[in-house]
């Protein structure tokens, strides 16, 4: 976690996951040799490898009484294409809390993008169900970017509309 404050707004990162990927996952046709070159970006954005450090995370800003998270990372027991998102079961919300933010003490949760890897922990699994993270908060996101996700046809997006949006929509929170 990192905390830091911008005039008297203050900003907290919670990290769900941190992974060394080869370039090519983000760069078609890049080489580790071609990061390396860039000794800039050791040790924050890559390894001496060349492989580059991919962060999902959240931000919690407090400003004025308000706790707002932004954007809710990959989340846990989610059916993902990508093998290293597929179920995954780590201590997000235990990290969440342990900075001072417990689930219910959010009032507001901004989605930049309805993306997999930025809507995961609006819900989450419980009693057989998906039922919303942040059950006090309103959640935010673009009417354009919501129409444009709930027509698409590559199935991890469809599946995220299913399990990490359309559960708030459906409680009323959106």
């Amino acid at each position: 976690m990192r905390n830091w404050q911008v005039g008297s707004v203050g900003v907290t990162r919670v990290v769900e996951s941190r992974d060394a990927l080869p370039p090519s996952s983000f760069f078609d046709g890049m080489t580790p040799e071609q990061v390396q070159v860039h000794r800039w970006l050791r040790p924050h954005f890559a390894h001496a490898d060349g492989r580059l450090f991919a962060s999902i995370q959240c931000f919690v800003i407090e400003s004025e009484g308000r706790r707002i998270v932004v954007d809710t990372c990959v989340g846990n027991d989610k059916s993902r294409e990508l093998p290293m998102w597929n179920r995954l079961q780590t201590t997000f919300l235990a990290d969440l809390e342990q900075a001072g933010f417990a689930p219910e003490s959010i009032d507001t949760v901004l989605c930049t993008h309805l993306h997999v890897d930025h809507v995961g922990w609006n819900t989450r699994w419980e009693n057989g169900r998906w039922l919303p993270t942040f059950v006090n908060a309103r959640y935010l996101f673009g009417r354009v970017e919501y129409e444009h996700w709930s027509h698409a046809r590559e199935a991890s997006s469809k599946q995220a509309m299913v399990d990490s949006v359309q559960p708030v929509i459906d409680a009323g929170l959106v």
